[in-house]
């Protein structure tokens, strides 16, 4: 008999809880609690005047529940808003927001941030729902609160003077380049004077001190044709260059016959002149033609008498 009555008393129990559970299951199914929550804190309710104050919007929410972009910063009091970012999280069916912004002021004081809207809505729901984070309360303080009555007001400090090693080395070193380059721009300027001042030798009297260089050089006796033609004819080319401003030098004969023909400077008479000496040097430098005695005392004269008639007219 007291065994059937410690069974029956068991099996009500176990019933007991059995119905319990099933009650809180149903209730937890009824009652899931909010979809999103919503939190804002600072990292220092009381601060000095110049701090940074970070303030910071916590949202958790499930990941099928979408919000309305929010402003922040409409009524902050005395408080500026320096530099601001966000960052986010996704764990299984949970999302997680969080928002901050970098605050400061120079006035002191107790301020009270206002709340926070969030508004939000499950996916695809027409109507949204609004939830407000708390307001939140800082005090900025003086930094002379705690410096008692033992203050002195002091001068500022004077000019820091240079390291040391500026002193003794870069200072000098600056002013020994400043000497040089001034040393170096007085010895151009007054060479440039200088130069100004000697008058410039004719282009013609040139020429010929190197028709009679060349001539005491002995090419021809030495049997130097080629050499002696080359030369010569480069004395030419630097004279046309020198007395018309032609730049004979740098052309080929037939690249400089065809500038010659354009010149205004020169006549029909010199053209040919110049066009037959030219000619008759490129055919012993290039083509290895052999002149005779006769051809080769003839170029020197050629060359003397192309710059006699065109050199220029001497002042009486």
């Amino acid at each position: 008999m007291r065994k059937l009555q410690n069974r029956i008393f068991s099996l009500g129990l176990s019933v007991f809880f059995v119905t319990a559970v099933l009650s809180g299951c149903a209730k937890a199914k009824k009652d899931p609690g909010p979809p999103i929550t919503v939190k804002a804190s600072v990292d220092k309710p009381i601060a000095a005047i110049g701090d940074k104050i970070k303030y910071t919007i916590f949202i958790e929410k499930d990941k099928d529940i979408e919000i309305e972009p929010f402003t922040f910063g409409q009524d902050l009091g005395n408080f500026a808003i320096k530099d601001f970012g966000s960052s986010k999280s996704v764990f299984l069916n949970k999302e997680k927001i969080s928002q901050w912004y970098i605050l400061d002021t120079y006035i002191t004081g107790k301020t009270i941030i206002s709340k926070v809207r969030i508004k939000y809505r499950k996916r695809n729901d027409p109507d949204w729902s609004r939830i407000d984070t708390a307001e939140v309360s800082i005090e900025v303080r003086s930094l002379l609160d705690n410096a008692g009555r033992n203050i002195q007001m002091r001068d500022i400090k004077g000019p820091v003077g240079l390291p040391s090693v500026i002193n003794k080395y870069l200072i000098p070193a600056g002013l020994l380049f400043l000497v040089v380059l001034a040393l170096l721009a007085g010895y151009f300027l007054k060479k440039n004077k200088e130069e100004k001042g000697i008058p410039k030798k004719p282009a013609h009297e040139t020429a010929y001190e190197q028709l009679e260089a060349l001539r005491a050089k002995d090419y021809i006796s030495r049997g130097l044709i080629k050499e002696y033609y080359t030369e010569i004819s480069n004395i030419i080319r630097h004279y046309l260059e020198n007395r018309f401003k032609l730049r004979a030098p740098e052309m080929t004969t037939e690249e400089f016959l065809a500038s010659a023909r354009e010149s205004a400077e020169l006549i029909s008479e010199h053209k040919n002149l110049l066009k037959e000496f030219l000619l008759c040097c490129d055919l012993v430098k290039f083509a290895k033609y052999a002149p005779a005695a006769d051809e080769i005392n003839s170029i020197f004269d050629s060359a003397r008498n192309f710059i006699d008639q065109t050199k220029e007219n001497e002042p009486a």
